[in-house]
């Protein structure tokens, strides 16, 4: 998707893909779909088996024999692997939007602000369109007031620990994690507890669920906290907030002789 790429190259990450397709079929494909970077070829799968994802559950004689797993890679200008992005199967793929996200560490353009007494939250995706079946990076940003903190994990019984959650409407998994908690003694209550101060940012990725029909959607979730300071404490919380994302019409498969 042009915004996708858009976003990459506003990060300064430039795009290449790889395929056991030959040079004529990247060809065609690239020009009836207007694909702006390029597709390299690597017909009988050799540059896919020496980054071990060649898919061995396919048989020779079956067509898609030479078909990687799918993964994305973020490379170093020297080569290096910095991050790898790897999904389920075939069906789902990680969005490039995810990519720039993790590259440029700041909260989508279609972020929402959410506020609950001394917290406040900026959430978003990392793109407002996607595919079914993409997977979207997602960024919260906290700032909790001066003299307030909010419990990590793990919390002792009795207190609850922050935790961003997602419905699973249109949702097939997701994961979130957050930073290492400050460690805090609190001499009133005998107890030691993990605990988020100040402002911080915890990153999470979204799979979306594939199939899903071309539409607007929204997507639906909770973050659980509760707000203490030294000398009081509220009780639990459940924020609700709902993400707007539009599903886009897939892109077709290359045909394949």
């Amino acid at each position: 998707m042009e915004q996708s790429r858009a976003l990459l190259e506003q990060a300064g990450i430039k795009i290449a893909a790889i395929s056991y397709d030959s040079a004529e079929i990247l060809k065609k494909f690239a020009e009836l779909n207007r694909i702006g970077y390029p597709l390299l070829s690597d017909q009988g799968s050799t540059v896919i088996r020496r980054f071990g994802i060649f898919n061995e559950n396919l048989l020779p004689d079956m067509r898609a024999y030479g078909v990687p797993h799918p993964v994305e890679y973020l490379l170093a200008p020297d080569g290096t692997v910095r991050e790898k992005f790897f999904v389920p199967n075939y069906q789902h793929r990680v969005a490039g939007s995810e990519v720039a996200m993790r590259a440029q560490g700041t909260a989508g353009a279609n972020a929402i602000h959410l506020k609950s007494g001394h917290v406040e939250i900026v959430i978003g995706l990392s793109s407002r369109e996607a595919f079914a079946g993409q997977e979207l990076g997602l960024i919260a940003e906290f700032s909790i007031a001066p003299g307030w903190h909010i419990y990590g994990a793990p919390a002792p019984a009795g207190y609850t620990s922050t935790a961003v959650r997602f419905e699973t409407h249109h949702v097939a998994g997701y994961s979130f994690k957050f930073p290492s908690p400050q460690v805090k003694r609190f001499e009133a209550l005998g107890e030691t507890i993990a605990v988020h101060y100040g402002n911080f940012k915890a990153v999470g990725r979204v799979l979306l669920k594939f199939p899903l029909q071309p539409a607007d959607y929204t997507l639906a979730g909770t973050i659980d906290l509760q707000q203490c300071s030294d000398t009081e404490c509220e009780g639990p919380q459940i924020i609700r907030f709902q993400l707007p994302i539009k599903i886009a019409p897939t892109v077709p498969e290359p045909k394949r002789s």
